[in-house]
């Protein structure tokens, strides 16, 4: 990620068109599960079809779905029992979060992507699953303006730290290494990532986009987690949901 990185909020013109194509493409789905989608973002059934297809409100419910997430996971990492409806969903934590930030790219609301992609990381790199980790470490660097923000600067830092992590469990010491030696000359320690708010020490210095110009190479293709991924990724969600729609006998509208 360079200097010159458009702005976390806005998206090119190209890149604006295809994710509206991609919205677009998952709405007009016969089989799309409008009101399990509505009940994961916390909408009124009657509400559903309606505001997914109304970007505005689409963009407020999922701006108060990972408000919700946000704070049901912190509740789980300080182990407190679930208590909101979202915490007790059975993707919870990592498939709700994996949905939320399909959908903030999606409804281009990616200022809300970094601390979820960053959750959805930790997850997936605990589970093992290293190349999952990799392109949503990828996915917070990309929704970051370097040096715009303090607190987002430390979310952009703490993935990074991750990848030290992910690399050295993927084999990569070398890799591993070099970011290593770039969090310490920027003062940012290593075991960042592991804390549920991440915090700059005072001497850091602000997030410049990675240790290699144009960022890690997140997964082992070399490919960052782009709207194609999250488009498939919707779909694959559609797919699972009317499974589960199917095996609960909801009926055709549930």
């Amino acid at each position: 990620m360079s200097e010159d990185t458009r702005p976390a909020d806005r998206a090119a013109p190209d890149e604006h068109s295809a994710l509206d194509r991609a919205r677009a493409s998952s709405l007009d789905r016969p089989d799309f599960p409008f009101q399990r989608v509505a009940r994961r973002l916390g909408l009124p059934r009657g509400e559903a079809e309606v505001t997914l297809r109304d970007p505005e409100r689409a963009r407020a419910a999922i701006a108060n779905a990972v408000e919700a997430f946000l704070a049901a996971d912190d509740a789980r990492r300080a182990g407190r029992a679930p208590t909101s409806a979202i915490a007790l969903d059975p993707d919870f934590p990592t498939g709700v979060g994996m949905a939320l930030v399909g959908a903030a790219v999606l409804w281009e609301v990616r200022e809300l992507v970094p601390q979820v992609a960053l959750r959805v990381a930790k997850d997936h790199h605990e589970d093992g699953t290293e190349d999952l980790a990799a392109s949503f470490i990828a996915l917070v660097q990309e929704s970051i303006t370097p040096g715009a923000d303090r607190e987002l600067d430390a979310m952009a830092w703490a993935a990074q730290s991750l990848l030290v992590d992910v690399l050295q469990r993927a084999g990569d010491a070398a890799g591993a290494d070099v970011i290593a030696r770039d969090l310490a000359t920027h003062h940012i320690p290593l075991d960042l990532w592991r804390d549920d708010d991440p915090s700059l020490p005072d001497d850091s210095m602000a997030w410049h986009g990675g240790a290699f110009e144009g960022g890690i190479p997140p997964r082992r293709d070399e490919q960052a987690l782009s709207y194609e991924d999250v488009h498939d990724y919707m779909n694959a969600l559609v797919a699972d949901m009317r499974r589960e729609r199917d095996a609960e006998q909801d009926g055709p509208d549930a």
